[in-house]
């Protein structure tokens, strides 16, 4: 059964997610092996809530698609109150940036933008059976 923390976790379909960053297949392939063995997701990807940016999971969001997810819980966040800065001297971040290239499909290198959340991010525990087949229109 799934436990729900904040009224601000939902379920959400996954091909509504936008990337912002690159990923490490290494840490997709450890992840992934780590959730089949566990059965279980226990940690929402934090989302930008108007555009559906993955601000924080994005090997999660990989995992997600890989296991054919349709849906993945996630933690909404108003961008206004997310603190964002550049992990890379060589790539300017700010907020209007990251929306301007996730929305154009220019995503940022792996580990360039990082993230500082309102709030503790709720952990969850929704079953795997339960994410692939749960598509509610």
């Amino acid at each position: 059964m799934s436990e729900q923390g904040t009224n601000s976790m939902e379920l959400i379909r996954i091909e509504l997610l936008r990337p912002i960053e690159g990923h490490s297949k290494k840490r997709v392939k450890w992840l992934k092996d780590k959730i089949l063995e566990e059965g279980i997701w226990s940690k929402p990807i934090c989302i930008e809530k108007n555009h559906f940016l993955v601000l924080d999971g994005m090997h999660r969001f990989e995992v997600a698609r890989e296991l054919c997810c349709a849906v993945v819980p996630c933690e909404l966040f108003d961008y206004a109150e997310v603190d964002v800065w550049s992990l890379r001297k060589t790539h300017e971040v700010s907020r209007r940036l990251v929306i301007q290239k996730a929305l154009a499909g220019d995503i940022y290198p792996y580990k360039t933008a990082k993230h500082r959340f309102p709030r503790d991010i709720t952990r969850c525990g929704f079953r795997l059976d339960e994410l692939k087949g749960n598509i509610q229109e």
